[in-house]
C-alpha cells in the first residue's frame, strides 16, 4: 500500500518523522509538502521516503474572496474564549508594527462578525489546480493544523480516504480546520470528547490511537539513560514563545528561584528555555541568580532536536524533585514519571487580554491538568513556599496516576500500526 503524509513543521516534529520511518518499513510512503517548506522537509526526510510538492492553490479572485470570507466569518470551536486568545497571541507575535496593528484590527472584526461559515462550506468553494501527483496513492494522512486547505478540498471532492491526526491536546480548542468528511485520530478518550463537543464532529469518526509525541516516553522506559545531574534540583519548563509575555514568565521563575533558595538552599533550579522562542537573550537575567542553571544543549540550527536529547529530557524530569510550568505539554509528559508536576497559577497583574493569567488558564490546562488534580495548581507564593518542603506528599502524585490512566502509551511501531489501521 502507498500512503501519503501531508506535513508541516517537519523539522520541529521529530515524532512525525519517526512514525513515517516506521510506516515506511511496511509500506511505500510519500511526504507531501508546500514549496516554502520543501528545503526543511527534504533535509529531514527518512530514508526511502519520496517527497512531492503540493501544487493545488490557485490565486484566483474567487479563491481570494473565499479565503477572506472564511477568515472573518468561519465557525470557531465552542471554546470561543480560548480560540480568540490564541488569535490574540498570534497577532501580538508579529514583529512588524504595521502588520501587528493590522492583525489586531482584523481580530477585532473577527470578534464582532457572526460565525456562520463552516470549514466544509469553505473547502467546497475553493478551486484547486489538481497538479499534485496523487493517482498512485491509496491512503492519505494529514495533521492538524491542515498543511494545505486546497489539497484537503481536492482529497474530499475526489473521495480519497483521509485520516487527520489531531497532533496536540490543545488543537480541538483552538483550530477551525475540522471537516466532517474525514476521520480523526487523537491522543486519548478525553481529547476525543473534546473533538466531538468543541468541533461538532460525529463520535464514530474519531478514534483513539495514543500520542506520537509520547512514544518517546515509551522509548525512554526501554532505554538506560544515566542521571543527567549529580545534585538535587527542581525543573522548570518554559512555555511562552510570545515575546510580550516572556518577561512575565521570567519574573515567575525568579520568584520560584528565590523561594527555593530560602527553603532548599542546597538545591538548584534547572530551567529549560522554550525551544520555539527565537530570542533566548530574554533569559540572560536568570543567569545571574546563584541557584539557577540552564538545560539548553538540545537546540540545533533549526527546530529539530537530537533524539538523545529527547530521551535526556525525560531522564531530567524523572530525576527532578518536581517539575514546574505555566502551561506546557511537558507538564503533561512529566506525569508519566513519578515526579510531581505543578502548574504555577499566580503572579499576574491582569486577567484581561494578552496576559499571563489567560496563558495559564487556557482550555487544555484547565480541563486536562487542573480539573484532574486541583492540588497540583499552585495559586500563590504563600502556598509555594511550604510545598517545596513537602514534595514527597503522595497527594502530589494523584495527577500522575490520573494522566497515566487516561493516555495509552505506545511504541513508535505500535502507534504507526494503530494509525494505519484507522487510515
Amino acid at each position: 500500500m502507498k500512503i501519503a503524509f501531508a506535513v508541516s513543521f517537519f523539522d520541529f516534529r521529530n515524532d512525525v518523522r519517526r512514525v513515517i520511518a516506521e510506516v515506511a518499513k511496511q509500506h511505500e510512503v510519500v511526504v507531501l509538502g508546500r514549496s516554502e517548506q520543501a528545503e526543511s522537509i527534504q533535509g529531514h526526510l527518512p530514508e526511502g521516503v519520496e517527497f512531492r510538492l503540493i501544487s493545488e492553490r490557485q490565486g484566483t479572485l474567487g479563491n481570494k474572496i473565499w479565503e477572506r470570507l472564511y477568515l472573518l466569518f468561519r465557525r470557531i470551536p465552542r471554546s470561543r474564549a480560548n480560540f480568540f486568545l490564541m488569535e490574540l497571541f498570534k497577532a501580538s507575535y508579529q514583529p512588524d508594527t504595521q502588520k501587528r496593528t493590522k492583525a489586531m484590527r482584523l481580530l477585532q472584526w473577527m470578534q464582532r462578525l457572526p460565525k456562520v461559515l463552516s470549514y466544509d462550506t469553505y473547502l467546497n468553494q475553493l478551486r484547486y489546480q489538481g497538479k499534485t501527483q496523487l493517482g498512485d496513492i491509496d491512503r492519505f494522512i494529514c495533521f492538524t493544523a491542515i498543511a494545505d486547505d486546497y489539497l484537503l478540498a481536492r482529497l474530499i471532492r475526489e473521495q480519497k480516504p483521509v485520516l487527520v491526526y489531531v497532533y496536540s491536546w490543545d488543537h480541538p480548542c483552538k483550530h477551525t480546520c475540522f471537516s466532517k468528511h474525514v476521520r480523526y485520530a487523537c491522543w486519548s478518550e478525553p481529547i476525543r470528547e473534546d473533538i466531538v463537543s468543541l468541533q461538532n464532529i460525529p463520535a464514530d469518526q474519531v478514534a483513539v490511537t495514543g500520542a506520537s509525541q509520547f512514544s518517546y516516553i515509551e522509548a525512554y522506559r526501554q532505554t538506560k539513560v544515566p542521571p543527567p545531574y549529580p545534585f538535587r534540583y527542581i525543573y522548570f519548563g518554559c512555555a511562552i514563545g510570545i515575546p510580550a509575555l516572556v518577561p512575565d514568565e521570567i519574573r515567575i521563575i525568579k520568584t520560584l528561584a528565590e523561594n527555593l533558595q530560602q527553603v532548599q538552599p542546597n538545591w538548584k533550579l534547572l530551567v529549560r528555555p522554550y525551544p520555539v522562542l527565537t530570542n533566548w537573550t530574554f533569559y540572560e537575567a536568570l543567569r545571574q541568580l546563584p541557584n539557577v542553571i540552564f538545560d539548553e544543549d538540545f537546540r540545533t540550527g533549526d527546530l529539530s532536536v537530537q533524539e538523545a536529547n529527547i530521551l535526556k529530557k525525560y531522564a531530567t524530569i524523572e530525576q527532578a524533585e518536581a517539575f514546574f510550568h505555566l502551561g506546557t505539554t511537558m507538564g503533561l509528559e512529566a506525569c508519566f514519571t513519578q515526579t510531581p508536576s505543578f502548574l504555577l497559577d499566580f503572579g499576574y497583574s491582569t486577567q484581561e487580554g494578552l496576559s499571563l493569567y489567560n496563558f495559564i488558564h487556557q482550555f487544555q490546562n484547565e480541563r486536562h491538568l487542573v480539573n484532574l488534580a486541583p492540588q497540583s495548581a499552585i495559586r500563590s507564593e504563600e502556598v509555594l513556599r511550604p510545598l517545596l518542603t513537602d514534595l514527597t506528599n503522595p497527594t502530589f502524585r494523584e495527577l500522575n496516576e490520573r494522566v497515566q490512566a487516561e493516555y495509552p502509551l505506545k511504541s513508535f511501531a505500535e502507534f504507526a500500526h494503530a494509525l494505519i489501521l484507522h487510515a
